[in-house]
This record gives structure tokens, C-alpha cells and sequence, in this order.
């Protein structure tokens, strides 16, 4: 079994997730399989089913402190040991692996810091965002500016794996197709 869209509106529901943190998680898993999609085109073995049952409820439970590791708790009382480690991991994956050896959680994580609320933005706009939330220290612009600049050289080698950017994959263009195909 995985978390499917029934799943994920029955977690929604029974832990009142907020419309926007839905919205996210359905855009950070749709974000997660194009590039899972791709990566096994080329050879890749990634486990598309959990990874999109994990990306569908990665954030189930944001409006709690340590929402990873009780979200994670969630999905190991529904035998899905597998999708809780994704999302007990989410929010502290580093660092990523190489391109050439990514995982299902490089993947979840990658897309995670490419999606602004429900819209693929690219690294830049959701960084920004994140740097400019309430609270911002100098500390914490450091270590978001150096995430960033790592998830960059990570970007820049799966680019290279992909023989394309991640904007051609998974851009606003892409965004309002597949909607329009719904």
C-alpha cells in the first residue's frame, strides 16, 4: 500500500491541514515524480509510488512543531516505513547525493526547495522567499545561502544527468498544461 490522493485527503482531513500546505504538497509531488520519471528514463531504479505517497503528505502536519518527525510517526502507524523515513527526513536531508546517485529522498527534498507555496518557482524565487519570511536573522540568511548554494551545484549536475533544465521539466509553462489537462 502508498499513499494515494484518498490517503492523502483522509491524513488532510483527520489532522486539519491547511488548504495551502495541500496545495504545496500536491505541487512537490507532482514536481517529484516528473523528475523521478525522467532520472528512471535514464537508468534510474527510484520507487515512484512511495516517493509520490510521501510527497503527497510531507507536510500532513506543518502547523506542529517538528511536523517531520510526527508526520513521519503518522505513516509508520500506517506500515509505511518507507514514506516515513522520506518525511522524518525532509526538512534535514543533507547533503544531497551526487546526480548520478540520486535517491527518492533527493529527490522529495529537491523539490521541496523548488516549489514556493503551490507553484514550481525554481531555486532563486524560493529561496528568496525563505530568506524573507518573519524572523529573518543574519544567521539564518547564511545557512539559507549556503543550502542554496550547494542545492544549486546539486541542480546543475541533474541538469547534466537530464540533458535538460528543471525548468524545461517542471516550469510554470509545464504547470498550466498538465492543469489544463485535468
Amino acid at each position: 500500500m502508498h499513499i494515494d490522493k484518498e490517503k492523502q485527503q483522509e491524513l488532510f482531513a483527520k489532522y486539519n491541514t491547511p488548504e495551502h500546505v495541500q496545495r504545496h504538497c500536491d505541487e512537490v509531488a507532482r514536481v517529484s515524480v516528473l523528475i523521478a520519471e525522467e532520472l528512471n528514463e535514464r537508468g534510474f531504479e527510484l520507487n515512484i509510488e512511495e516517493l509520490r505517497g510521501a510527497a503527497l503528505v510531507h507536510d500532513v502536519l506543518r502547523t506542529e512543531k517538528e511536523h517531520d518527525r510526527l508526520g513521519a510517526e503518522v505513516l509508520i502507524n500506517m506500515e509505511l516505513p518507507h514514506e516515513a523515513e522520506l518525511v522524518r527526513r525532509h526538512m534535514t536531508y543533507h547533503p544531497f547525493n551526487h546526480a548520478d546517485r540520486f535517491e527518492e529522498i533527493d529527490v522529495l527534498c529537491l523539490a521541496d526547495r523548488l516549489v514556493k507555496e503551490d507553484c514550481y518557482v525554481g531555486l532563486d524565487e524560493r529561496m528568496q522567499y525563505l530568506i524573507d519570511k518573519p524572523g529573518k536573522t543574519p544567521e539564518r540568511t547564511e545557512r539559507i545561502l549556503k543550502a542554496k548554494a550547494h542545492t544549486q551545484d546539486i541542480i546543475d549536475e541533474l541538469e547534466g544527468v537530464l540533458g535538460m533544465t528543471l525548468d524545461q521539466l517542471c516550469g510554470k509553462e509545464r504547470s498550466m498544461e498538465l492543469i489544463h489537462q485535468v
